[in-house]
């Protein structure tokens, strides 16, 4: 997000404008340890392509980055023992420097794999293009990095992209010093056994484990947060959905936060409120339906639903049924639910 931001400052570009269009806060993003929702990133990065017109702004992107940052994951990298033990961390600690799609490496007869996994469900709503910057960044950073710590000379056996061949196809190949194979099913650097022996000058186990405990306790921690901060959501929510649909500002004054703190843990934590708004609901609806006691009409009102077929819509996303039908197209047990307890979350 700041290296986006940083690079349309360069060509003159509003990115405030472009942050405020996805529905986030310029002023929030002066925090360089802030963390932003997965899908207002990708938002941003299709806005920034489509106002700057540059079909290799991933590349760009890549390029404009410091190749060495102050951070656990840098040093990690840099003190591995070798190419093969940098692309293993890199694989294993992708997701602290984003949730866009993760990493996997492996030897096979001796030709290292280091895949670059899509999530297909988050780039389904945007453009192939930004899909393939957000690829072209993860790919020219890999391969940048490799060169910086083990050698300019060093050629992958093979590059595969999923993208098609750019228009400006000679600079991207440049750039990447090979030509990928265009048009694969996966994404992926492909290293001969040699390449991946090859010792790395920087190598230094003491640092190498002290940041890689450093990053095990951070993931760890960043995971128990937010499934903390899910859990009391849902909570709160479940508890005021009978009186309506609840605003963000009610819920956050239930967990005795301000609501921009409220955004910030949101944010901070990759959590979007809509998500878990509609994961409580489709929760408690499976719960309300399998009880008897609760007619259709019911099960709307507890979930905040101001009509039945906004809810019947929405049971239909979840299930591929209506509400009705769900209940009826097997014989479920009736009464699981106590009444005085049918708002909490299982």
């Amino acid at each position: 997000m700041h290296a986006i931001q940083s690079l349309l400052h360069k060509r003159g570009i509003d990115s405030a404008a472009l942050l405020s269009e996805v529905g986030l806060d310029a002023a929030a993003m002066s925090d360089p340890m802030a963390r932003f929702p997965v899908d207002k990133g990708m938002a941003f990065l299709e806005l920034a392509i489509e106002r700057t017109g540059d079909e290799l702004l991933g590349v760009h992107l890549a390029l404009d980055m410091p190749q060495m940052q102050f951070n656990s994951l840098s040093y990690a990298l840099m003190a591995s023992e070798n190419l093969a033990h940098m692309y293993a961390n890199l694989a294993r600690y992708a997701h602290v420097v984003t949730q866009a799609g993760g990493m996997s490496f492996e030897v096979k007869q001796g030709v290292g794999r280091l895949a670059f996994n899509n999530d297909m469900e988050l780039e389904s709503h945007y453009t192939p293009q930004t899909g393939w910057a957000w690829m072209d960044y993860a790919m020219v950073s890999s391969l940048r990095g490799s060169r910086a710590m083990f050698g300019g000379d060093f050629v992958p056996l093979e590059v595969r992209m999923q993208r098609s061949r750019p228009k400006d196809h000679e600079t991207f190949e440049r750039i990447l010093r090979c030509v990928p194979v265009y048009g694969c099913e996966d994404n992926a650097i492909l290293v001969d056994e040699a390449a991946l022996g090859r010792k790395s000058p920087f190598a230094n186990a003491v640092v190498a484990k002290a940041s890689q405990q450093s990053l095990d306790v951070y993931q760890a921690s960043q995971q128990a947060s937010a499934q903390a901060l899910d859990a009391r959501i849902s909570v709160v929510l479940s508890d005021l959905l009978p009186a309506g649909e609840p605003a963000k500002a009610g819920v956050a004054q239930r967990l005795g936060l301000t609501l921009s703190a409220f955004q910030r843990q949101l944010s901070q934590q990759q959590i979007a409120y809509r998500d878990v708004l509609n994961d409580t609901r489709h929760k408690l609806a499976l719960d309300h339906l399998s009880n008897q006691q609760y007619s259709v009409g019911d099960v709307a009102f507890l979930l905040g639903f101001a009509e039945i077929s906004a809810f019947t819509r929405a049971f239909r996303r979840w299930t591929g049924q209506s509400p009705s039908a769900w209940r009826g197209s097997a014989e479920r047990p009736t009464n699981q639910i106590n009444p005085a307890s049918s708002s909490a979350v299982h």
